[in-house]
Protein backbone atom coordinates (compact mmCIF):
# COMPACT_ATOMS: atom_id res chain seq x y z
CA UNK A 1 0.00 0.00 0.00
CA UNK A 2 1.78 3.06 -1.42
CA UNK A 3 0.96 6.30 1.37
CA UNK A 4 1.56 9.93 0.33
CA UNK A 5 0.98 10.87 3.41
CA UNK A 6 1.63 9.71 7.22
CA UNK A 7 1.57 11.45 10.22
CA UNK A 8 2.53 9.59 13.94
CA UNK A 9 2.46 11.23 16.76
CA UNK A 10 1.94 14.89 16.06
CA UNK A 11 1.44 16.99 19.06
CA UNK A 12 1.50 20.91 18.77
CA UNK A 13 0.23 23.33 21.24
CA UNK A 14 -0.23 26.73 21.30
CA UNK A 15 0.18 27.67 25.23
CA UNK A 16 -1.86 25.74 27.44
CA UNK A 17 -4.40 24.56 24.66
CA UNK A 18 -3.24 21.16 22.46
CA UNK A 19 -4.46 21.76 19.31
CA UNK A 20 -3.06 18.06 17.93
CA UNK A 21 -2.94 15.58 20.79
CA UNK A 22 -0.49 12.62 19.27
CA UNK A 23 -2.46 12.61 16.39
CA UNK A 24 -1.46 9.81 13.75
CA UNK A 25 -3.36 8.98 10.24
CA UNK A 26 -2.10 7.58 6.75
CA UNK A 27 -3.56 8.63 3.94
CA UNK A 28 -3.83 6.10 0.67
CA UNK A 29 -2.25 7.24 -3.01
CA UNK A 30 -5.71 7.70 -4.47
CA UNK A 31 -7.91 8.61 -1.96
CA UNK A 32 -10.18 11.44 -0.63
CA UNK A 33 -9.72 11.21 3.09
CA UNK A 34 -11.99 13.60 4.88
CA UNK A 35 -10.67 15.09 8.48
CA UNK A 36 -13.99 16.36 10.49
CA UNK A 37 -14.10 17.97 13.71
CA UNK A 38 -15.33 20.61 15.44
CA UNK A 39 -13.91 24.36 15.63
CA UNK A 40 -10.61 24.53 17.23
CA UNK A 41 -10.29 20.24 16.55
CA UNK A 42 -6.90 21.02 15.05
CA UNK A 43 -7.78 20.32 11.84
CA UNK A 44 -6.24 23.79 10.39
CA UNK A 45 -3.05 23.17 12.45
CA UNK A 46 -2.22 19.78 11.02
CA UNK A 47 -2.96 21.11 7.22
CA UNK A 48 -0.09 24.09 8.38
CA UNK A 49 2.28 21.85 9.97
CA UNK A 50 2.12 19.40 6.73
CA UNK A 51 2.39 22.54 4.11
CA UNK A 52 5.51 23.50 5.98
CA UNK A 53 4.28 26.81 7.19
CA UNK A 54 4.58 25.50 10.97
CA UNK A 55 7.06 22.51 12.44
CA UNK A 56 5.95 20.11 14.92
CA UNK A 57 7.18 20.04 17.87
CA UNK A 58 6.35 16.56 18.80
CA UNK A 59 5.98 13.70 16.49
CA UNK A 60 6.93 13.63 12.60
CA UNK A 61 5.21 13.17 9.10
CA UNK A 62 6.17 11.93 5.77
CA UNK A 63 5.28 13.16 2.53
CA UNK A 64 5.64 10.55 -0.36
CA UNK A 65 7.91 8.61 1.98
CA UNK A 66 9.99 11.60 2.72
CA UNK A 67 10.11 12.15 6.57
CA UNK A 68 9.85 15.78 7.63
CA UNK A 69 13.04 16.26 8.46
CA UNK A 70 14.36 15.15 5.48
CA UNK A 71 16.48 17.75 3.51
CA UNK A 72 14.81 17.38 0.48
CA UNK A 73 11.11 18.30 1.81
CA UNK A 74 10.53 21.29 0.77
CA UNK A 75 10.88 19.58 -3.01
CA UNK A 76 8.48 17.06 -2.46
CA UNK A 77 6.38 19.46 -1.24
CA UNK A 78 6.09 21.08 -4.74
CA UNK A 79 3.66 17.91 -5.69
CA UNK A 80 1.01 18.93 -3.16
CA UNK A 81 -1.31 22.07 -4.10
CA UNK A 82 -3.34 23.48 -0.68
CA UNK A 83 -6.09 26.01 0.69
CA UNK A 84 -5.51 26.47 3.83
CA UNK A 85 -8.30 28.22 5.65
CA UNK A 86 -9.83 31.21 2.98
CA UNK A 87 -8.35 31.49 -0.78
CA UNK A 88 -5.78 34.18 -0.74
CA UNK A 89 -6.59 36.26 -3.90
CA UNK A 90 -5.20 39.86 -5.15
CA UNK A 91 -8.92 41.41 -4.86
CA UNK A 92 -8.38 44.05 -7.97
CA UNK A 93 -6.97 40.93 -10.17
CA UNK A 94 -9.38 38.85 -12.13
CA UNK A 95 -9.35 34.76 -11.54
CA UNK A 96 -7.42 34.53 -15.09
CA UNK A 97 -4.33 37.41 -13.14
CA UNK A 98 -4.86 35.89 -9.86
CA UNK A 99 -3.58 32.34 -11.43
CA UNK A 100 -1.15 34.15 -13.33
CA UNK A 101 0.61 35.59 -10.28
CA UNK A 102 0.22 31.79 -8.64
CA UNK A 103 2.16 30.28 -11.47
CA UNK A 104 4.91 33.47 -11.29
CA UNK A 105 5.21 32.07 -7.21
CA UNK A 106 5.46 28.44 -8.06
CA UNK A 107 8.08 29.44 -11.03
CA UNK A 108 6.08 28.25 -13.83
CA UNK A 109 7.52 29.00 -17.12
CA UNK A 110 4.42 29.34 -18.91
CA UNK A 111 0.60 29.72 -18.63
CA UNK A 112 -0.52 26.61 -19.96
CA UNK A 113 -2.98 25.11 -18.44
CA UNK A 114 -4.21 28.48 -16.96
CA UNK A 115 -7.53 28.71 -19.17
CA UNK A 116 -7.72 24.68 -18.52
CA UNK A 117 -7.72 24.70 -14.62
CA UNK A 118 -10.48 28.15 -15.09
CA UNK A 119 -13.16 25.90 -16.85
CA UNK A 120 -12.54 23.09 -14.47
CA UNK A 121 -13.16 24.95 -12.04
CA UNK A 122 -16.64 26.60 -13.74
CA UNK A 123 -14.99 30.44 -13.62
CA UNK A 124 -13.63 30.72 -17.62
CA UNK A 125 -17.11 32.98 -17.84
CA UNK A 126 -15.68 35.50 -15.30
CA UNK A 127 -13.24 37.15 -18.05
CA UNK A 128 -12.26 41.08 -16.75
CA UNK A 129 -14.68 40.73 -13.28
CA UNK A 130 -12.18 41.25 -10.56
CA UNK A 131 -11.95 38.81 -7.44
CA UNK A 132 -13.19 40.83 -4.66
CA UNK A 133 -16.46 41.18 -6.24
CA UNK A 134 -16.74 37.55 -6.45
CA UNK A 135 -19.17 35.54 -4.46
CA UNK A 136 -17.76 33.15 -2.05
CA UNK A 137 -18.10 30.25 -3.91
CA UNK A 138 -16.41 31.29 -6.69
CA UNK A 139 -13.58 32.92 -4.16
CA UNK A 140 -13.41 29.07 -3.45
CA UNK A 141 -12.69 27.77 -6.30
CA UNK A 142 -10.58 30.13 -7.53
CA UNK A 143 -8.78 29.07 -4.65
CA UNK A 144 -9.16 25.67 -5.77
CA UNK A 145 -7.80 26.37 -9.27
CA UNK A 146 -5.02 28.16 -7.40
CA UNK A 147 -3.69 25.13 -5.59
CA UNK A 148 -4.18 23.01 -8.94
CA UNK A 149 -1.53 25.34 -10.56
CA UNK A 150 1.14 23.34 -10.07
CA UNK A 151 -0.29 20.04 -11.32
CA UNK A 152 -0.11 18.34 -7.55
CA UNK A 153 -0.68 14.68 -6.95
CA UNK A 154 -2.31 15.78 -3.35
CA UNK A 155 -4.57 18.54 -2.84
CA UNK A 156 -5.23 19.20 0.81
CA UNK A 157 -8.25 21.69 1.22
CA UNK A 158 -9.15 22.72 4.79
CA UNK A 159 -12.56 23.70 4.90
CA UNK A 160 -13.49 24.43 1.32
CA UNK A 161 -17.46 24.11 1.69
CA UNK A 162 -17.18 26.33 4.70
CA UNK A 163 -20.35 29.41 4.27
CA UNK A 164 -21.36 28.32 1.26
CA UNK A 165 -24.50 27.68 0.57
CA UNK A 166 -26.18 24.05 -0.71
CA UNK A 167 -25.66 24.19 -4.25
CA UNK A 168 -22.40 25.68 -3.49
CA UNK A 169 -21.57 22.53 -1.65
CA UNK A 170 -22.47 20.08 -4.29
CA UNK A 171 -20.19 22.11 -6.48
CA UNK A 172 -17.34 21.91 -5.01
CA UNK A 173 -17.90 18.34 -3.90
CA UNK A 174 -18.59 16.96 -7.78
CA UNK A 175 -15.35 18.90 -8.10
CA UNK A 176 -12.99 17.02 -6.02
CA UNK A 177 -14.92 14.01 -6.63
CA UNK A 178 -14.10 14.42 -10.36
CA UNK A 179 -10.48 15.34 -9.79
CA UNK A 180 -9.71 12.22 -7.99
CA UNK A 181 -11.03 10.45 -10.60
CA UNK A 182 -10.03 11.83 -13.94
CA UNK A 183 -6.76 13.27 -12.73
CA UNK A 184 -6.05 10.71 -10.00
CA UNK A 185 -5.57 13.63 -7.76
CA UNK A 186 -5.42 12.24 -3.88
CA UNK A 187 -7.59 14.32 -1.96
CA UNK A 188 -7.38 15.37 2.06
CA UNK A 189 -10.36 17.81 2.88
CA UNK A 190 -11.52 19.00 6.02
CA UNK A 191 -14.83 20.04 7.58
CA UNK A 192 -16.79 20.69 10.59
Amino acid sequence: MEYVLTADDLTKQYGRFRALDHFSMHVQKGAIYGIVGKNGAGKTTLIRLICGLQRPPSGHYALYGRPDTDREINRIRRRVGAMVETPSVYPDMSAADNLKEQYRILGLPSFDGLDFLLELVGLSHTGRKKAGNFSLGMLQRLGIAMALAGDPDLLILDEPVNGLDPQGIIEIRELILKLNRERQITVLISSH
